[in-house]
C-alpha cells in the first residue's frame, strides 16, 4: 500500500470526508482543513507533509491565494501541491500551473485515475510525525520484534497509545485526522492480536 502524509484542504465536508476515505482505503495519513486559514495555520505548527490537496474555489481565501501564503510558510517551499476544482475551463488550470502547482485535477474524479495522480506527486517515505524514535521507557527488543510487523507510522502511534494519549491526542499531535487514528489503532489491535489499549502498553512498556 501507498504512504505518506497528505494535506486535503477543502470548504466542501462532503468532498473532504468522501476524499479522507478513499486516501486512506489507498493508505495515505491523511489531514483535514476545511479553509484556506484553517490549512495556513496547520501548516505553520507542521510543515511536514508530502503532499497537499487544495481546492481552488472556497470563501474568504480561494485556492489560489492559500497556495501563495503556503509558499511562504519554511518548510512548505517545495510541498507538492495539487489543485481541486469543479472548474474545467483551460484558464483556471493554467494559472494554477503557472503559478508552480504540481498538478490540476477536475472534480467529481475517477478514484483510480486521481490515486495514480497523487502518487506520481508524492514522496515515497513516510515520515514519523507522532513519537520520537529515541524516547525512552520502552522494552527496545520488544519495539525491534514490531517493527517486522508494523509500519514507522503505527509503530509511533504505538508508543503514544502506550504513554496514554487518546485517539484525539493522538490525532492533534501527528496531524492525523480522528477518524484515521481510530482505524489504525483498531488495525494495530488485530495485527497483534490484542484486545484493547492496555495490552498495548503492557507489551512495550518496561
Amino acid at each position: 500500500m501507498a504512504q505518506g502524509t497528505i494535506l486535503y484542504v477543502d470548504d466542501d465536508i462532503n468532498m473532504l470526508n468522501s476524499g479522507e476515505d478513499i486516501l486512506v482505503n489507498a493508505g495515505y495519513h491523511v489531514s483535514l482543513a476545511k479553509s484556506g486559514t484553517q490549512a495556513i495555520k496547520l501548516l505553520s505548527r507542521n510543515p511536514s507533509y508530502d503532499l497537499i490537496l487544495l481546492d481552488v474555489d472556497m470563501p474568504e481565501m480561494d485556492g489560489y491565494e492559500t497556495f501563495e501564503e503556503i509558499r511562504k510558510i519554511n518548510g512548505c517551499e517545495d510541498t507538492p501541491i495539487i489543485f481541486l476544482t469543479g472548474m474545467d475551463a483551460p484558464d483556471f488550470e493554467i494559472k494554477g500551473l503557472k503559478m508552480g502547482a504540481a498538478d490540476y485535477v477536475t472534480k467529481p474524479f475517477i478514484k483510480e485515475v486521481f490515486l495514480a495522480r497523487l502518487g506520481s506527486r508524492i514522496k515515497p517515505e513516510i515520515k514519523e510525525t507522532a513519537a520520537d524514535s529515541g524516547s525512552t521507557g520502552y522494552n527496545q527488543e520488544k519495539l525491534k520484534e514490531l517493527e517486522k510487523v508494523l509500519t514507522p507510522a503505527e509503530l509511533s502511534v504505538v508508543k503514544l497509545v502506550a504513554d496514554g494519549c487518546t485517539n484525539k491526542e493522538i490525532a492533534e499531535k501527528a496531524n492525523y485526522s480522528y477518524a484515521y487514528v481510530k482505524k489504525m489503532v483498531s488495525g494495530i489491535l488485530d495485527k497483534l492480536y490484542l484486545n484493547n489499549r492496555s495490552d498495548i502498553r503492557h507489551l512495550i512498556k518496561e
